[in-house]
């Protein structure tokens, strides 16, 4: 079942909002016509958006004010 970024929000991960949903949406929708895996498809998914969080949070720390 292919995803949008807010059907994959509500129905995976409710503390995606906007970019990062649509981002994790999309590579669900990929990993599945990949592999047929829909469960795949959304631990991935999932498991990337908190990498990519993880990281955004470290970078805005030190950035230069």
């Amino acid at each position: 079942m292919p995803w949008s970024g807010s059907s994959f929000a509500s129905k995976h991960n409710h503390k995606l909002k906007g970019k990062a949903a649509t981002k994790a949406a999309e590579q669900a929708n990929a990993i599945l016509e990949k592999t047929g895996d829909e469960g795949l498809a959304i631990a991935t998914a999932n498991k990337h958006a908190q990498k990519r969080s993880r990281s955004e949070k470290i970078s805005t720390m030190y950035k230069k004010k």
